[in-house]
């Protein structure tokens, strides 16, 4: 036959294409099997699989009987899988593929050691996911039916001398161009085994493989030819392997390593940054809320403000928010229409850099806020808003625990990016799909909060991933670390020993602070180093950030002047304040810019009704009336320097600020207020809310069951099997839907007659001997052999199952 004719034929991977499981071929534990085998165990054993599997706990099951519907049915294996490694289920899968459990056998097959092999069936084995009766049936489910993408067992038995060679060796023996049957199996030998051919159409090369048995013919309704690969053969052609190569972790031998003490200096100017710019949110937020969208969240117009205030791009100024809400700094007005800083704020910002960083690193691994996705469209089409509770999934925490115990196992001073800490976590969890760009957006959250420095990990995340591989529950005898299932960590601000273990290792990497500025000619400054919280908050106050690294280099503005004068200093108590840590004295264009700005400073005085203009100069108040740029504020005159705007105080001080002008806030007294978040006598301090939270993390926490609870539920598990059985046996009834749908899938599986008690649309009860043809969502298809008939019934309709 041509290599033409040979191309016709198609793989797929439709399961329908598969054929049936020779009888004894393939063993799957039945439920029976299974519920004996967990009576048989102690109690410690028991409470171990259900601490391993809680959602076996939830509801509780009446006996062993029923714990083993459930823990054969294909959702709950499932569940388990999610928390094993990439060796763990080619283990299970090549359990399913081969039929048994012997680990000599099974090691060459996946190219593995023995001992490990022999390992992983312990865990599988606890795991209750494989007996030694073979696989659970729901284990055999979930790998589909073509396990490594080796077809079903042969319809008659294959002598080795029946088998082909390896494919590499016949490839070599006749030639890959001159066999069209050799291009046949080389397409069907690692998968999908079954190819198509369309009606009309005639393989010679094909139907000499059928002749020598190495594939089976068969026909569907469509009339097409179907080709099948027997699983013997397509191992035979593999060269008794089930994958091309060996499972095995991304090698961090190619990851770039830095030096300690570059990744300390690195992380310690983030993590100060960090806390700088959640300080500017708050102060921002002070003046002027986070109004909430009808639809909920936070705007974008809001972000944007956020953004250009702290001096950030839209995404990172998102994730500073989410920081903060994270950190109990925020909370809802008394109105509940807008975030502003919350009751904590004054104590947080009191305290020093360690212990603010702490309290919003402690916080970060626990959040279910994915901040990366502000912007982006849900699946309704609908604009994702920062604080949003479309911001929020139930995975995300789960994700940056596992990203911080990923960095941690590796040599101190690893660099990781993106691509291969993705690829080592799907190894690690190959059946839990991650997000596409969500590692890489965890890194970067945590290089942001200085967690990381340059891509390593640092001191203090460290730490942090150690208390969070300590609060990781793993499953029982589990090979790898189940960092998936670790419990919210104590993030408390009020104590906790996690912060304070945060602080002092932040604290051990700070460096020395320096108290001395360098002022120059230019109305630029360098301080030689990490400059002393005094002197930080002075230039915090007066000056803007032109570059960071081993020194600080700052420049005074008229704007930056004017934000000291907005706090309350005096032009002289600035003047000394500078002088106080200046070698030489101020130059002369400092002094007369802070003299300037203090002249010009309070000629606008901005009252708090929604909003009252005070302006003594007829001039000025006439300009500002007749500038478009501030024409959106509503702007009305009524009376000779009394200007009345519908905008609030904190947007009139932005734009008149954003003119040109110097407005200052003052109160109803007439007094000046000091700006800053818990400065001055504002109303808001007042009303300062209590901490709150965006969308439902506080819903999202599973809890797990205590030591006392397991025991007290093992031992409900063997009272209501004897109960059970002392009424007639495991067999006999099944109540549960869960443990109905595990015997019919059971009786499908195995093609064994099982009796059903139906009750019908009148309530009455009748029995039937049928053969379950197909178990589908919420109904089965069965064959009544007794009338010769099909039928197909909701499963809430059946009242028990008993062996045919």
């Amino acid at each position: 036959m041509s290599a033409g004719h040979a191309d016709r034929i198609r793989t797929e991977g439709s399961p329908n294409a598969a054929g049936a499981r020779r009888e004894g071929e393939f063993a799957v534990a039945s439920i029976e099997q299974l519920a004996a085998h967990l009576m048989a165990l102690p109690d410690r054993d028991v409470a171990a699989l259900l601490a391993a599997r809680p959602d076996l706990v939830s509801p509780p099951s009446a006996s062993f009987t029923a714990l083993a519907a459930r823990a054969c049915a294909r959702p709950s294996v499932e569940a388990a899988l999610r928390d094993l490694d990439a060796v763990t289920i080619a283990v299970a899968e090549a359990v399913v593929a081969l039929g048994h459990t012997n680990a000599d056998a099974l090691a060459p097959a996946l190219e593995l050691a023995v001992e490990d092999v022999a390992a992983r069936l312990v865990v599988l084995a606890r795991l209750a996911l494989v007996l030694e009766a073979g696989p659970v049936p729901g284990l055999a489910d979930a790998f589909g039916p073509y396990p490594f993408g080796l077809g079903p067992w042969a319809a008659e038995p294959l002598t080795a001398a029946q088998l082909p060679p390896p494919l590499t060796a016949l490839e070599e023996a006749e030639g890959a161009d001159s066999a069209p049957g050799t291009a046949v199996l080389r397409a069907l030998t690692w998968g999908p085994p079954v190819g198509t051919l369309d009606p009309g159409n005639h393989s010679a090369a094909a139907a000499q493989l059928v002749a020598r048995g190495w594939l089976e013919r068969a026909s569907d309704s469509a009339g097409r030819t179907r080709f099948i690969l027997p699983r013997e053969v397509g191992l035979a052609l593999r060269g008794g392997r089930l994958t091309r190569r060996p499972p095995a972790p991304p090698s961090a031998d190619a990851l770039d390593v830095v030096a300690s003490d570059a990744v300390a200096s690195e992380a310690v100017s983030r993590a100060e940054e960090a806390v700088r710019l959640v300080r500017e949110l708050l102060a921002e937020w002070d003046r002027e809320g986070g109004q909430i969208l009808r639809t909920g969240g936070v705007g974008v117009r809001v972000l944007d403000r956020t953004a250009a205030a702290v001096g950030l791009e839209r995404g990172e100024a998102a994730t500073v928010i989410e920081l903060a809400a994270g950190a109990d700094l925020l909370g809802l007005d008394e109105s509940g229409a807008a975030w502003i800083p919350a009751t904590t704020v004054p104590a947080w910002l009191e305290a020093e850099l360690p212990e603010q960083w702490a309290a919003l690193a402690a916080a970060w691994p626990e959040s279910a806020r994915t901040p990366w996705l502000v912007g982006t469209r849900s699946d309704d089409g609908v604009l994702r808003p920062v604080l949003g509770a479309d911001v929020e999934a139930g995975w995300a925490g789960r994700l940056r625990r596992r990203v911080l115990i990923l960095l941690d196992s590796l040599p101190e001073g690893t660099v990781v990016d993106a691509a291969w800490a993705h690829d080592a976590l799907t190894f690690a969890r190959p059946r839990r799909q991650i997000p596409e760009g969500a590692v890489g957006a965890v890194l970067a959250e945590a290089e942001l909060l200085g967690l990381t420095g340059g891509g390593a990990l640092s001191r203090a995340g460290r730490v942090l991933a150690a208390a969070l591989r300590t609060a990781a529950p793993a499953a029982s005898g589990a090979a790898t670390l189940n960092a998936d299932a670790a419990e919210p960590v104590d993030s408390g601000q009020g104590g906790g020993m996690l912060p304070a273990a945060l602080e002092q290792a932040l604290a051990a990497d700070l460096p020395a602070g320096v108290d001395t500025l360098l002022v120059q000619s230019d109305l630029t400054a360098i301080v030689p180093g990490r400059p002393t919280p005094a002197l930080a908050a002075v230039l915090e106050r007066s000056s803007v950030v032109e570059s960071r690294g081993g020194g600080l280099t700052v420049r005074f503005t008229p704007e930056s002047v004017r934000r000291a004068l907005d706090d309350g200093w005096s032009a002289g108590e600035l003047v000394q304040a500078l002088t106080r840590f200046s070698l030489t004295p101020l130059p002369g264009a400092l002094t007369v810019l802070i003299d300037d700005a203090a002249r010009r400073h309070g000629a606008v005085r901005v009252r708090e009704v929604a909003s009252v203009l005070r302006v003594e100069d007829p001039a000025v108040a006439a300009g500002i009336l007749a500038d478009a740029s501030v024409r959106d504020l509503g702007l009305d005159q009524v009376a000779p320097g009394i200007i009345l705007s519908s905008a609030p105080a904190g947007a009139v001080l932005r734009e008149l600020r954003g003119a040109g002008l110097a407005p200052v806030l003052e109160n109803e007294r007439g007094s000046v207020v000091v700006s800053g978040v818990g400065g001055g006598d504002r109303r808001r301090r007042v009303l300062a809310p209590q901490p709150a939270r965006p969308g439902n993390q506080h819903s999202v926490r599973l809890r797990r069951p205590g030591r006392r609870e397991l025991a007290g539920l093992v031992g409900r598990l063997r009272a209501g099997e004897e109960t059970q059985r002392a009424a007639g046996g495991a067999s006999s009834s099944a109540g549960d839907p869960v443990q109905v749908l595990a015997l019919l899938r059971q009786a499908q599986a195995t093609r064994a007659r099982v009796r059903l008690r139906l009750t019908g649309a009148d309530g009455t009860q009748q029995e039937r001997t049928v053969r379950v043809l197909a178990v589908e969502a919420g109904r089965v298809r069965l064959a009544d052999l007794g009338r010769e008939t099909e039928l197909t019934v909701a499963v809430h309709r059946i009242v028990s199952v008993q062996a045919g």
